[in-house]
């Protein structure tokens, strides 16, 4: 049986998530993307990076910190304006 839960009732805010963003491998894609997170979540972020096999697609990591569950939604939906980005998690 599969069962349903709202992101309420698992996260307790504030919290540190991990921010995780796929995206086409090109010049400052990793700077773009810390920007809007940066928007959303102030820090001083150095993304951790893994180059996928070929090197055409990069995984972007950020850990940060978040109050609410209207602060996750407006970073995940902001960082897709970023050209080549492909995916979040």
């Amino acid at each position: 049986m599969t069962q349903n839960h709202d992101r309420d009732e698992l996260w307790q805010f504030p919290c540190e998530i991990c921010f995780k963003v796929m995206a086409v491998n090109r010049d400052g894609i990793d700077m773009e993307v810390a920007e809007v997170v940066n928007r959303h979540a102030p820090n001083d972020y150095s993304p951790a990076s893994k180059l996928s096999r070929d090197g055409n697609y990069v995984s972007l990591s950020f850990m940060v910190v978040v109050e609410n569950k209207e602060q996750v939604d407006a970073m995940y939906r902001e960082v897709f304006t970023v050209e080549g980005v492909k995916m979040t998690l």
